[in-house]
């Protein structure tokens, strides 16, 4: 379930909402085994972090915002080393950020957990994929992440934060909308462990006793309902004493007893009612005791074992069932666990041996490399998966991906708005982070870091780029080639491309000098040494040092293709050789180029048919539309649906289509009423999903 959701609906429903997050975690790390030890864990929405033996960072998950220390802001289903960042003990996660505190007390951060706060300046937000030391905070031993904000714990036994305030998150007396430094809690000393939720703060000192501040619903017993109160100062939770671990909306006791309070969301609250309500009087659950950590609705025995409850309609409990539970079962198949934590719907956990297991949501593959929900436990592989990436399918109206070598679809967390097809071995995809694309080879990674307004295909090493200053090229490290700026820009074949500059198209070489000053008011791509220009509203033919070979005179033109290109001519298309003679006199309705199959689609009498270079008509004019053959195939068609036609004149498929894109390695994608994918070159599915 959606925390931001939850959240709203607190003030919304009959009952209030709360939500919480990670518990701090003062474990130190050990140093001196060769093999990398994972001793600690944190996580966050969809990213994760695990802490080995050596003082290393380790991530993986969503990256949109730099929280993995990664520049290439895309997702990662396997645990990387983060780089910039050693001799940590200690780890926490947000939303969109990372924390980790120094064996020195120091502590550092990398990610973007303060942009869009209401009240942050530029300077506030500039924290990247690359971490940095937070100012003036030392001899921390204790940290926990909210969405936006953090809290750190002083050797001294003071509470520091930095951060979104505006429901007094930090503690300081007053509310403000963003502090970007860190400032003290008020009224707070001698502290042993934190906690930070979406909105609400817990402190837990040496006596026992629980402290909290920021958004505190109150209720009201009578009336069945809980207002917002926004309380800027620490007070005393006096429904709980005596305690000694703190979590989402949870809290051990010192007698081993565990008491849960907050949202019964689908038996969110174990206390073995489905009731959809908010409680803000804690509740014990009585099955639960000898406890060692909890998060969220996860709980860990001293013994190693796990128990769970609540939502299960993504397998988050890990009973390996989609059923919601209203009071905690002992999880099967896992065991000798020492800790674990909770991100959206999904759970990491980690044994004493040092192993990772993980169950839950992974609807777009944001915890592993599968076609489905991760459920029951399973152990996190360290190796990222082996994946070569084919052709761009849509998994819905704005996450795409791809099909690998074998048709299947790749399930490695990239989810694009859009994305182009591969030409010589890269392709185009807009990421979903920012709207901004970028390329990536057949791999699915990156192989330069440059993002762009809008792209096009490589071609001949080159693709055509939009910067806010213009139109550029860049080659296939990403380096610019000629100085850009152009108004519009087409891609290179022959060596030229045809580029627009002060309302006149012109043409590049590939160093990215202008070899054919700008001049004509359209111009289309190379093809067999000539292109077709528009001059003073006619279409005719410039070869390489632009000279006009064939006279503009033609209403329409298109490029050349097999000796061949069409043009209008009073209103009648033909098709023309490159010394300007006709191939076949002006005698079509329209006409589409041969493309290098010897059959072009020419329309006559109202019907598309296909004719050979000669003017033979080789498959009769029929069809209510015909596409060029690609890889010897073509789609044409009938009454509103398109089929697939072969150059014998004979369909491969029935008419029902409502879309056909042209065959690309030996594949076409097609859209039908009820499902699309790619059929093969006899017709056959070969990738099929429902329809979108």
């Amino acid at each position: 379930m959606n925390r931001k959701w939850i959240i709203a609906m607190l003030w919304l429903l009959t009952f209030s909402l709360a939500l919480g997050q990670a518990p701090v975690s003062l474990a130190a790390t050990t140093q001196g085994d060769e093999t990398p030890k994972f001793t600690a864990i944190a996580g966050e929405y969809y990213h994760f972090l695990a802490l080995d033996n050596n003082g290393n960072v380790w991530g993986w998950g969503t990256n949109i915002s730099g929280q993995l220390g990664d520049e290439r802001m895309d997702y990662h289903v396997a645990p990387f080393r983060i780089a910039g960042i050693g001799h940590v003990r200690l780890i926490a996660a947000g939303y969109a950020h990372s924390t980790a505190v120094t064996e020195a007390g120091e502590v550092w951060q990398w990610g973007n957990y303060r942009a869009n706060m209401p009240g942050a300046t530029a300077a506030d937000i500039q924290l990247s994929h690359v971490p940095k030391r937070v100012e003036g905070i030392n001899n921390v031993v204790g940290v926990a992440d909210s969405a936006f904000y953090t809290l750190v714990l002083k050797k001294d036994g003071t509470v520091w934060g930095w951060g979104r305030n505006s429901k007094g998150e930090l503690g300081t007396g007053h509310a403000t909308t963003f502090e970007p430094n860190p400032v003290q809690v008020s009224q707070l000393s001698n502290i042993k462990a934190l906690y930070a939720s979406f909105d609400q703060s817990y402190a837990v000192d040496d006596k026992g006793k629980l402290w909290r501040w920021g958004s505190v619903p109150e209720c009201n017993a009578e009336r069945g309902s809980c207002v917002e109160q926004v309380v800027t100062v620490p007070e005393r939770f006096e429904a709980l004493d005596q305690v000694s671990l703190i979590s989402e909306d949870m809290a051990v006791l010192q007698d081993g007893t565990v008491w849960k309070w907050g949202l019964n969301y689908q038996g969110s609250l174990g206390v073995g009612s489905d009731v959809h309500a908010y409680s803000d009087k804690p509740y014990k659950l009585i099955d639960l005791t000898d406890l060692i950590e909890i998060s969220g609705t996860k709980a860990v025995t001293k013994e190693g074992e796990v128990w769970s409850w609540g939502p299960n309609n993504y397998g988050q409990v890990g009973d390996g069932t989609t059923s919601s539970h209203t009071k905690p079962v002992l999880l099967k198949g896992i065991q000798d666990v020492a800790a674990v934590t909770s991100g959206e719907e999904i759970t990491v956990a980690l044994t004493h041996d040092g192993t990772l297991y993980r169950w839950g949501q992974n609807r777009n593959g944001e915890i592993a490399n599968i076609t489905h929900n991760v459920m029951p436990p399973t152990r996190v592989s360290t190796t990222s998966p082996d994946l070569h990436y084919t052709l761009p399918i849509p998994k819905d109206g704005l996450r795409w991906t791809y099909l690998d070598e074998h048709y299947s679809p790749i399930k490695d967390s990239q989810i694009y708005f859009k994305t182009l097809p591969y030409s010589e071995g890269l392709a185009a995809v807009q990421r979903a982070s920012d709207s901004l694309w970028t390329f990536i080879d057949e791999s699915g990674k990156r192989p330069f870091l440059k993002e762009f307004q809008v792209v096009r295909e490589y071609h001949e090493g080159l693709a055509a780029v939009k910067l806010p200053t213009g139109w550029t090229y860049i080659n296939k490290l990403g380096k610019d080639v000629g100085k850009g700026g152009y108004n519009a820009a087409e891609s290179f074949s022959e060596g030229m491309a045809a580029v627009l500059q002060g309302g006149k198209w012109g043409y590049l070489d590939q160093t990215g000098k202008m070899r054919i000053p700008p001049a004509y008011a359209e111009a289309r791509s190379f093809s067999g040494g000539l292109a077709a220009v528009r001059i003073n509203g006619k279409w005719g033919f410039i070869d390489k040092s632009g000279k006009v070979v064939i006279p503009a005179k033609y209403q329409a033109a298109e490029s050349f293709s097999d000796k061949a290109a069409p043009v209008s001519l009073n209103g009648k298309w033909g098709f023309i050789s490159k010394n300007g003679s006709w191939f076949i006199k002006p005698q079509y309705e329209a006409a589409k180029g041969h493309g290098g199959s010897g059959l072009a689609p020419v329309k006559t009498n109202g019907k598309w048919g296909y004719a050979s270079i000669s003017g033979k008509m080789v498959i009769s004019a029929q069809f209510d539309d015909a596409a060029m053959f690609s890889e010897g195939l073509a789609a044409v068609r009938k009454n509103g649906k398109w089929a697939v036609l072969g150059s014998n004149g004979k369909t491969v498929t029935g008419y029902v289509f409502t879309e056909i894109k042209p065959y690309s390695k030996g594949a076409a994608w097609v859209k039908d009423g009820t499902q699309q994918g790619y059929l093969d070159r006899n017709g056959k599915w070969i990738y099929k999903s429902a329809s979108q």
